[in-house]
């Protein structure tokens, strides 16, 4: 069996896009997966990257603020606690 490799930490511009992905998958799926698509082509993110960003979306939301500290290296993890403040998120229920 092949051995995947690990992905390298993500930098602070690389967390800075994903974090706005992260905040437009919820209004806009589609064009989400179009922009993370772009990226991917543009090597933005290397393949590895791409695998473990993809599991994360996948992620629910309450997940996602540990998940993205452990991808992010140790200049990004400042980012990643100023722009996924852990907080309350209240959803609207139909009754």
């Amino acid at each position: 069996m092949k051995k995947s490799a690990a992905p390298a930490p993500l930098n602070p511009s690389q967390i800075q896009m994903l974090v706005e992905l992260l905040e437009l998958r919820q209004l806009a799926p589609k064009e989400t997966a179009a922009r993370f698509d772009r990226l991917a082509q543009l090597g933005v993110f290397s393949p590895p990257q791409q695998d473990a960003i993809e599991v994360l979306f996948s992620l629910d939301d309450d997940e996602i603020p540990d998940a993205l500290f452990d991808f992010a290296d140790d200049e990004a993890r400042s980012f990643v606690r100023e722009g996924l403040p852990h907080e309350a998120r209240l959803s609207y229920v139909a009754a």
